[in-house]
């Protein structure tokens, strides 16, 4: 009876002991032992913000927020009570910003809490600190809906004014080329009518100074010289004349095909219809591009197989981030690097030798008529001693790689990487530590 009655006791009291060492750490988990102080700060939406929601400052959790004050005008704010464990109180300065923000895309929401400048000072008890007002989805949705009706709205102006500026280059051809045809035969009939008389002009002068003729026999006449004179220079006037009436048909013609006529200024306003289109279409392509590395939407385009290589690091990569979405499997091609690479004389540096290009080039046949759905990484490794001297050897030569297989095959850089890797090379031939290149094609399955 007494060993039970013990039994029972010690029972008891360990388990109260683990209660009161559970209690403890739970609380110490949850800060409740911990010292703190209040601080204060105001928004005009909380966004889903309430009591009981987790402070972070600088990603440390800080403690939570107590109270939210809900204003008594609409030109006011909310004001939120925050209570901050006191050790992380020398990061919270006068300058420090509070933001609303949410844990991933569909997470909670927490209140962050962002670390003041080293000259500003610390942030009083029971002050206020600035905010920064939280962003909402509806109002990208919203941004996004008035970029589209903007380009929507470029391309129809576009598209009207690009088909009259056709319709006026038509219409333009056209009457340039009656006019020009009507033009040719008036200067053609002229400009032999004056060869005619000149011709005619000049026989009469050689008939008058043989003495030829009446005129050559009375050229003594001094009144029939005197006709004689008069008639030459009434054809020098009818020769000049004529000189004349070609001239402006000539340059009614130069006018026409002049830099700064009629029809090279409907073609410079063709030209610029077509650079804004340009222009418009370009910008659409920055936005969309601009959407793709949204944090909201990064994450649907990269499942789809939109992926900015420039932006991939070596642990990603090697975790698969090319291959996450399971749509896709390498095929490696291995390469050393005495096979591709020689040393430049001037520089002491390697560059891909000739031979080198050939056999890069062999490699990647098998392969040509799939390249536009293949993204191509060239992967870059090295056994050098230090680790900075092996980063920027694999770096060197996966870039060097990737430069010519892009101007040699006329390949699109987005589709096409480099990846330094440096010594860790795994699933290369024999096993072996590889110290060269290889190309890296990430094709779909079937």
């Amino acid at each position: 009876m007494v060993t039970r009655l013990v039994g029972v006791g010690v029972f008891v009291i360990v388990g109260l002991l683990l209660f009161a060492v559970g209690l403890f750490m739970i609380g110490d988990r949850q800060m409740a032992f911990a010292r703190r102080f209040t601080i204060y700060t105001e928004f005009a939406r909380v966004s889903g913000l309430q009591p009981g929601s987790i402070v972070r400052v600088s990603g440390a959790k800080a403690g939570e927020v107590k109270d939210i004050e809900v204003p008594n005008t609409p030109a006011k704010k909310f004001r939120v009570r925050l209570e901050i464990t006191e050790n992380l109180h020398p990061l919270i300065r006068t300058d420090s910003v509070a933001a609303i923000q949410t844990e991933g895309l569909v997470g909670g929401t927490f209140l962050s809490i962002a670390t003041g400048s080293e000259q500003a000072a610390k942030a009083p008890a029971d002050s206020t600190i600035p905010s920064q007002e939280p962003f909402e989805i509806a109002d990208l949705l919203q941004q996004m809906s008035d970029t589209v009706q903007k380009v929507n709205t470029t391309i129809d102006e576009t598209k009207d004014d690009l088909q009259y500026a056709i319709q006026s280059i038509y219409e333009t051809v056209d009457n340039a080329n009656d006019l020009i045809s009507d033009v040719s035969d008036d200067v053609k009939t002229m400009a032999s009518s004056g060869a005619r008389i000149a011709g005619d002009v000049a026989e009469i002068s050689d008939t008058i100074r043989s003495g030829r003729g009446s005129i050559g026999k009375l050229v003594n006449d001094d009144e029939l010289y005197r006709r004689v004179n008069g008639i030459a220079k009434s054809a020098e006037e009818i020769a000049g004349n004529v000189r004349e009436v070609v001239a402006k048909a000539r340059d009614a013609i130069d006018s026409l095909q002049a830099k700064n006529g009629p029809v090279q200024g409907v073609t410079s306003d063709l030209k610029q219809t077509l650079g804004d289109a340009r222009e418009a279409m370009a910008g659409l392509a920055e936005n969309m591009e601009a959407l793709k590395h949204n944090f909201l939407f990064r994450g649907f385009f990269k499942d789809r197989g939109y992926f900015s290589l420039s932006q991939i690091s070596p642990a990603e990569y090697r975790k698969g981030a090319l291959t996450a979405n399971g749509n896709r499997q390498p095929v490696r091609v291995w390469l050393a690097a005495p096979v591709i690479f020689e040393i430049d004389p001037e520089t002491d540096r390697e560059r891909l030798s000739e031979s080198g290009k050939a056999r890069l080039d062999s490699a990647l046949e098998p392969f040509l008529d799939r390249l536009t759905d293949v993204v191509l990484m060239a992967e870059g490794y090295s056994q050098l001693a230090t680790h900075d001297a092996r980063y920027l050897q694999s770096v060197e030569r996966a870039s060097a790689v990737r430069e010519y297989l892009i101007g040699k095959f006329r390949l699109d850089p987005q589709s096409v990487g480099a990846m330094p890797l440096e010594g860790n090379s795994p699933g290369s031939p024999g096993g072996k530590a590889w110290d060269g290149v290889a190309l890296a094609l990430f094709m779909a399955k079937d």
